[in-house]
């Protein structure tokens, strides 16, 4: 009798989830609306078996990331990695609608997905223009808030692959096409979503556009091939003068529970990572620093995660922090360090006015001095800067390590 029923409970249960227009298995076309914009992205729907929740993985150029959905009543809701970000729709066979909630700063944005549609309708062209593997960029262009940044991408035919680095880290996986003189490229990874558009002058041989970063809000730039430009090396600001220069401990802790004692640190060396939950290019060093931790477990390296949050309270903070380690498995500390400032984050460390970008690394040796900074991270998408960041990340470790 027991088993009838466990049988006939899970009968309902699967025809629950079957007749609910269970989306179908393949590539979906996303869609984030803002009223300036649509920001397009590809993912694909799959049941690893039948009857199960759908896993959604959501594809930007060469970056595939899987998530398991949550099915409540006739809608999936999905919460976007460690991310303090839901997107819920409504379930659908071949169309769903739904809202991307950006819990941390009280956003929403309309979501809609068509199954079968690519990211973008790629026509081929004999000669398409050509975009060139690296871009000397300027955002912002005419105002006093003008950046520079390096455009790094793949071409093959009308489509486009790549990334914006800038010294306040990169804008991660774009995938999109270039058509007659156009280019438009989009990312969505769970906290942005971006489009870049713009359109080449043959007679001044440059690039130029818009990129929209929010709803209604977008930044203007122009931009020439140019195969040698760089930006400065983030690991060039290194405190060769930090034998005297020890961190304020007492100021890197926002929570009176959570003041750091050096002694724990003695002895050893100590990166501390300043960065926020909020932040895509947060979480992909904070996958770099786990992974680090487990392939080198005989090293006497401790890790200590300092987070700036943009929707502060310490209940809030507090909770944030467990869902993410628990979430990207993270082995090493997390505290608070306070509301999101860039002067308040540096405010431990003397050399230092303000860090230039979430996240940075300080090193800090075995006698409890600073000795270098890395001010931004060049992540994934960055190919060749990505494995650079790692080759000079084990060089500071082992040449801190090996000093007595």
């Amino acid at each position: 009798m027991k088993n009838l029923v466990s049988l006939f409970v899970s009968l309902i249960v699967f025809s629950t989830f079957s007749f609910a227009q269970s989306p179908r298995e393949g590539l979906w076309k996303g869609a984030i609306i803002y009223s300036n914009a649509e920001i397009p992205f590809q993912f694909e729907v799959d049941y690893p078996q039948p009857g199960t929740k759908p896993v959604l993985t959501f594809i930007n150029g060469g970056d595939r990331a899987s998530l398991e959905a949550t099915v409540r009543s006739d809608s999936l809701v999905i919460p976007m990695f460690g991310f303090d970000i839901t997107l819920k729709m409504k379930m659908g066979e071949e169309f769903m609608e739904g809202t991307l909630f950006k819990h941390y700063n009280n956003r929403s944005y309309p979501f809609r997905g068509e199954f079968g549609l690519p990211r973008y309708d790629i026509y081929k062209e004999q000669n398409p223009v050509q975009v060139g593997e690296r871009w000397d960029m300027r955002v912002n262009v005419g105002m006093n808030s003008e950046y520079p940044a390096v455009g790094l991408f793949e071409q093959n035919g009308n489509k486009v692959t790549g990334t914006l680095m800038t010294e306040v880290s990169a804008y991660r996986f774009f995938e999109g096409k270039v058509e007659g003189n156009t280019i438009e490229l989009s990312t969505f990874d769970g906290v942005h979503s971006f489009v870049l558009k713009g359109s080449y002058d043959e007679r001044t041989q440059q690039w130029s556009g818009d990129l929209i970063l929010d709803d209604g809000y977008s930044r203007p730039w122009k931009a020439k091939r140019d195969e040698e430009v760089e930006l400065p090396d983030p690991f060039e600001f290194v405190d060769l003068s930090g034998r005297n220069i020890k961190p304020e401990w007492e100021k890197l802790a926002g929570l009176a529970d959570q003041k750091i004692n050096p002694e724990n640190y003695e002895d050893k060396v100590l990166i501390v990572q300043i960065m926020g939950m909020w932040c895509s290019n947060s979480q992909d060093q904070t996958r770099y620093l786990r992974d680090w931790v487990a392939n080198n477990p005989a090293k006497e390296v401790e890790i200590l995660a300092v987070n700036y949050e943009a929707n502060y309270s310490p209940e809030y903070g507090l909770q944030r922090i467990q869902t993410y380690k628990e979430r990207l498995n993270v082995p090493y500390r997390m505290i608070l360090g306070g509301p999101l400032s860039k002067t308040k984050a540096a405010e431990a460390f003397p050399f230092m006015d303000e860090i230039m970008a979430f996240p940075t690394l300080v090193f800090i040796d075995k006698e409890g001095y600073a000795r270098y900074v890395h001010r931004y991270f060049t992540g994934p998408a960055t190919g060749e800067y990505y494995r650079e960041f790692d080759r000079k990340f084990n060089a500071i470790v082992d040449e801190l390590s090996s000093e007595n």
